[in-house]
């Protein structure tokens, strides 16, 4: 059966061996993973061994273009890669976006599969059919994850798509990331994962397209996304403040944090030098994904130490002052931007880092770290020593070398009780805490796969102050909770939880399959019957939301069931110590305790223990090891992974 609407095949790239197979994407793969998230975890599953070291020539690294990608769908640009995170260990997915999952899908494309280690530094090259291993050797080691756009982009074209690392990719630091087309991040803990097959880059160019089965009805679906869009009463704002919008009302609610979660960064800080008119002074132009509704990432302009001013791009805007800003106490906002500018060049996760090192002089306040743990180093917080610290962990030298094996392992490394000061699930910090609001993107950073994984598809929970009628009205339009659960889980007086989120990670899956961006301003605009008859338009398959909820589900207890395999289970999904302490707000004379998103209680342990035995049970897994059953995966058709779990004998 001809596939419309996909790129038609899924390629294999040894760099052990310099193979290149290319094989047509099957029926059934389309059909039940849909794109994105759904197939990059089944191969994922069909490549990974149990217990493969992250850094393995046998350990894949997998990408897949969301569905809508390289369509007119709007806001449908992420691209989803999986890989073994090496500062978890956990099987993760990570989203990039721009123009490489449509380049990607145009040169027909739906599954990329990299395995092996080539024995010197390369890049992989895709121009439509053309695809080849190209050497690296000028490259590596020297040009950062800007300037490697900038060479290959010159050597073939400037409609190309460039996806790289920098050099703490190159040297195996643990929190690295990559960079799409100088513009956004990718995978903050995946960088490594490249440079340990000695992958320096990926180039692209599709040209071909994407044949589209009933052109008529899906233009006439995207048309009426698109006139939605545009009447967003805060469209323009998002254009011109992008993520900056939501900076007073995250230091409102006390997610802007300081001194190692201990308390919130000062609001007269943080809405003074470090606010949006001081960031807006710096921003020069907008940019986005192709199709975005409201483009929000922004080129600054920034003041170099030679008074020379010099241009850098920011995917979300509100990072620098919350990062740098203040969780290392640097109250200039072009310091911020200078540093975010460094550390994506490096290809460092800038948030990781600030947390690691916030914990970092924590311990040393504590008497924990000293000067002979840190090379002589106070650490404290300010620019200088943040440039340091910076630099040593682009080396993997010095404390930089603690810093750059990520939460787990550093933790090992530094002992005497260091890990109960470290604010991290699974080995990265959580985006939201949970003091300020425990909703469904606080919840869901616990329970997910991939380390502190918030999903915040709207950002629902993470505004205060919402009446119960408001998600009455909201869920009912998203369309994703079943008619027969509803009146259980979202009632007049709240909602539950953690049986909400369950539907709500099934919801996420779903947008990650598609490629559909989460930011409120495109997120907001679909409900899932429009996603549904979007697919059935673009493929001529006829879904239901009903099958298409089952498709997500099965996606994501596949996603689960990997990770089980690797050995996590319910003792993984832990809340960090530092949510049942208060955060205190000094400039406010007040504390914040985690309490239930309408205020009504105080969380407990006790209480964290049952809304997970509840999640669980809503997703019918085992409720005290917190893993599917056998029973779901056959349910699901994973008969492979059942058979794999009977084994296992857990």
């Amino acid at each position: 059966m001809e596939l419309k609407g996909y790129g038609g095949s899924i390629v294999v790239i040894n760099l052990s061996t310099g193979e290149i197979n290319r094989k047509s994407t099957n029926f059934a793969l389309a059909s039940n993973y849909i794109g994105g998230y759904g197939i990059a975890y089944k191969l994922a599953y069909d490549f990974l061994q149990p217990n493969t070291d992250p850094w393995s020539p046998n350990a894949p690294i997998v990408i897949s273009p969301g569905f809508l990608n390289g369509t007119l769908s709007p806001s449908s640009s992420k691209v989803c890669m999986v890989t073994k995170d090496p500062a978890s260990n956990t099987i993760s997915s990570w989203y990039g976006s721009l123009h490489f999952g449509a380049k990607l899908k145009w040169a027909g494309i739906d599954g990329l599969v990299i395995i092996g280690k080539s024995p010197k530094p390369v890049y992989i090259k895709i121009l439509d059919d053309n695809i080849e291993i190209c050497d690296a050797a000028d490259l590596w080691g020297i040009t950062d994850t800007f300037d490697t756009v900038d060479v290959l982009r010159e050597r073939h074209g400037n409609s190309c798509s460039v996806v790289a690392i920098g050099p703490a990719g190159e040297n195996l630091v643990k929190i690295s990331m990559l960079f799409i087309d100088k513009g956004t991040t990718w995978g903050r803990a995946a960088g490594s994962t490249w440079g340990s097959k000695n992958l320096k880059a990926l180039v692209v160019n599709g040209t071909n397209g994407v044949e589209i089965a009933d052109m008529g009805k899906f233009i006439g679906i995207v048309d009426n996304l698109f006139i939605r869009a545009m009447k967003d009463p805060l469209r323009k704002e998002w254009k011109d403040k992008g993520l900056q919008l939501i900076a007073p009302l995250w230091e409102q609610a006390g997610y802007i944090s300081a001194k190692n979660w201990n308390e919130t960064a000062p609001k007269d800080i943080m809405m003074g030098p470090l606010g949006v008119e001081s960031y807006m002074k710096h921003k020069v132009r907008v940019y986005g994904c192709p199709t975005c509704v409201a483009p929000d990432k922004h080129i600054v302009k920034i003041q170099g130490s030679d008074s020379k001013e010099y241009m850098s791009p920011i995917s979300t805007p509100i990072d620098p002052g919350g990062s740098f800003g203040a969780r290392l106490e640097i109250y200039d906002i072009n310091d911020c931007l200078k540093l975010q500018d460094v550390a994506n060049r490096f290809g460092i996760d800038e948030m990781t880092f600030t947390a690691m090192v916030s914990w970092a002089i924590e311990l040393f306040r504590q008497g924990i770290l000293t000067s002979d743990d840190t090379g002589g180093i106070e650490l404290k917080e300010g620019f200088e020593v943040a440039y340091k610290l910076l630099t040593q962990t682009r080396d993997n030298k010095d404390f930089g070398a603690v810093l750059a094996s990520g939460f787990k392992d550093a933790i090992k490394k530094i002992g005497k009780n260091a890990g109960i000061y470290a604010y991290e699930i699974k080995g990265t910090e959580p985006d939201l805490d949970a003091r300020g609001s425990l909703g469904i993107e606080t919840f869901t950073s616990v329970v997910n796969v991939r380390p502190a994984r918030d999903l915040p598809i709207g950002g629902l929970t993470i505004a205060k102050g919402r009446d119960p009628s408001f998600f009455q009205k909201v869920f009912k339009k998203m369309g994703y909770v079943p008619a027969e659960r509803f009146d259980n889980i979202i009632t007049p007086t709240g909602f539950d939880l953690p049986r909400l989120a369950a539907y709500y990670e099934y919801w996420g899956t779903i947008l990650d399959m598609m490629g559909i961006c989460f930011r409120m301003q495109s997120s907001s605009l679909w409900h899932i019957d429009t996603v549904v008859s979007l697919y059935s338009a673009a493929t001529g398959i006829q879904k239901t939301a009903a099958a298409l909820l089952k498709d997500a589900e099965r996606a994501f207890n596949l996603s689960k069931f990997l990770n089980v395999r690797e050995g996590l289970s319910r003792v993984d999904d832990k809340f960090p110590p530092k949510w049942f302490q208060p955060l205190k707000r000094p400039d406010r004379g007040e504390e914040l305790v985690m309490i239930n998103y309408f205020g009504e209680k105080k969380i407990t342990l006790e209480d964290t223990e049952k809304m997970l035995s509840d999640y669980y049970d809503e997703h019918g897994w085992d409720i005290s090891k917190g893993v599917p059953t056998i029973t779901k995966l056959k349910e699901l058709g994973l008969e492979d992974a059942a058979n794999e779990l009977s084994a296992l004998n857990l």
